[in-house]
């Protein structure tokens, strides 16, 4: 019986070499999309939280202007004393004392 020399090895190589060169790439591409448009979808539902949110502060802040009120204590940021890294006071790194042995 001759049955299994009818798919010679030939073929069945040269399907796996197809496969690899079309059929991996056309994988990784559909899976790098479905990656992009999760992404994308995620980015948009963000956005429109955010402007959600922009719209109920701009709203907030109209009545707080109509009524008088401050925004919670009523302090400014900018009246807030500094503290930490931010007020500048700490040293940097590499910012060294250069007093001591200068020749």
């Amino acid at each position: 019986m001759l049955l299994p020399a009818l798919i010679p090895g030939e073929f069945v190589t040269a399907a796996a070499v197809l496969f690899l060169l079309f059929g991996v790439p056309a994988i990784l591409f559909g899976l790098l999309m479905l990656y992009t448009g999760y992404v994308r979808y995620d980015a948009e539902q963000y956005l429109e939280e955010l402007e959600a949110e922009a719209a109920a502060d701009a709203s907030g802040d109209e009545i707080e202007a109509e009524s008088g009120d401050t925004h919670q204590t009523g302090r400014n940021i900018e009246d807030e004393p500094q503290t930490g890294s931010e007020s500048g006071t700490e040293p940097r790194i590499g910012d060294d004392d250069h007093t001591e042995n200068e020749s």
